[in-house]
């Protein structure tokens, strides 16, 4: 992983292939495991805090300002969204 200073700049673009190839990954690790959702949760959360404390304390706090709106949106409810499929990650690189 990369500390802030290593990161190249990339393209809004650039920045969504690679987060959603990353995340298409995350997914495949879990593919026909059968783990309890709160587990899973957690599991997610603590790989982000594990990031978000890299950051330098500017940068979390945009972050938590992003978290925040996310938050509002779980509270209202998501709308079911489509899970990638690793067959996806070949088109995303």
């Amino acid at each position: 992983m990369n500390t802030p200073q290593e990161m190249p700049q990339m393209t809004l673009e650039q920045f969504e292939l690679e987060s959603t190839s990353l995340a298409i990954q995350f997914l495949a690790v879990l593919t026909g495991r059968t783990l309890p959702t709160g587990v899973v949760m957690q599991a997610v959360m603590n790989v982000h805090r594990c990031v978000a404390s890299q950051l330098p304390v500017e940068a979390q706090g945009q972050l938590s300002m992003a978290m925040a709106a996310y938050a509002g949106e779980l509270m209202q409810g998501l709308p079911p969204a489509p899970v990638p499929s690793p067959t996806q990650s070949t088109n995303l690189h």
